[in-house]
């Protein structure tokens, strides 16, 4: 399983909208709606204007925090999101333009720093994560820095997609194999990351959560398919039955 430093920073790489919270007239905080992209060491960039209120309470004070949410349906306290927290100054000159690379690469078609705008980065000294309901949990911020966005998460609503189209006996067969569930009779998945997956596998007693792991990391669509034909074919040898035709594209 991804660790909570693993998925905050999968969380904050994938993020295109956050809000920020600054601290204004009187001490209070301030919310506003900004548009993030992360460094290499998943601190927060941002493009600022020097007209915008959130501008003026961080040249008065840096204390800052950003919270981004796991986009999604459904309950919006049932999303995953994160918090980080640190101060918030200008990027330093001599790597600003490295900085606006980084942030026009996520956001391209921007605005530049010759409109008013400056690069700002938030150096983060605490995380806090939430998973959803009951789980969360303070994250080291050296932990949360020496972490890695999962690879898989540009890919994973492709191949969530795919699998429940195209696959969804093998998935049945993959809950009866390895998950100890000889009575599931029909299953979807509902996440995948470069550790393992997700499945709700549903039997006469109803609807459970299984978790499947890889033999090995995947960091590709391509190695994903491949490490998912492999289970499919081991779960057949150890059944001794077919099943559909296993995963041929996974992304």
């Amino acid at each position: 399983m991804p660790d909570d430093a693993e998925r905050s920073r999968t969380l904050l790489a994938a993020a295109r909208t956050g809000m920020l919270a600054t601290l204004g007239e009187g001490g209070y905080p301030f919310g506003s709606v900004v548009a993030p992209a992360v460094d290499e060491q998943g601190r927060p960039l941002l493009l600022l204007s020097d007209l915008a209120v959130h501008s003026h309470n961080l040249a008065a004070d840096p204390r800052a925090s950003l919270m981004v949410t796991e986009p999604g349906k459904g309950d919006p306290l049932d999303l995953a999101r994160v918090t980080v927290i640190g101060p918030v100054t200008e990027v330093p000159e001599p790597e600003r333009a490295a900085a606006l690379a980084t942030y026009q690469q996520v956001h391209p078609g921007g605005l530049g720093t010759d409109h008013g705008f400056r690069i700002y980065r938030l150096d983060v000294t605490a995380v806090r994560f939430v998973g959803g309901f009951a789980r969360m949990s303070w994250v080291d911020a050296a932990a949360y820095t020496a972490a890695e966005p999962d690879p898989l998460a540009p890919h994973v609503d492709a191949i969530v997609g795919h699998m429940n189209d195209d696959h969804g006996a093998a998935m049945v067969l993959y809950c009866q194999v390895f998950a100890d569930r000889p009575a599931t009779a029909a299953a979807r998945m509902t996440g995948i990351d470069r550790y393992g997956f997700d499945l709700l596998a549903t039997d006469e007693t109803g609807k459970h959560r299984v978790r499947l792991p890889f033999a090995e990391q995947v960091t590709t669509p391509t190695e994903a398919r491949k490490a998912l034909v492999a289970m499919v074919q081991e779960a057949r040898a150890i059944s001794g039955r077919s099943t559909d035709a296993a995963p041929t594209a996974a992304g």
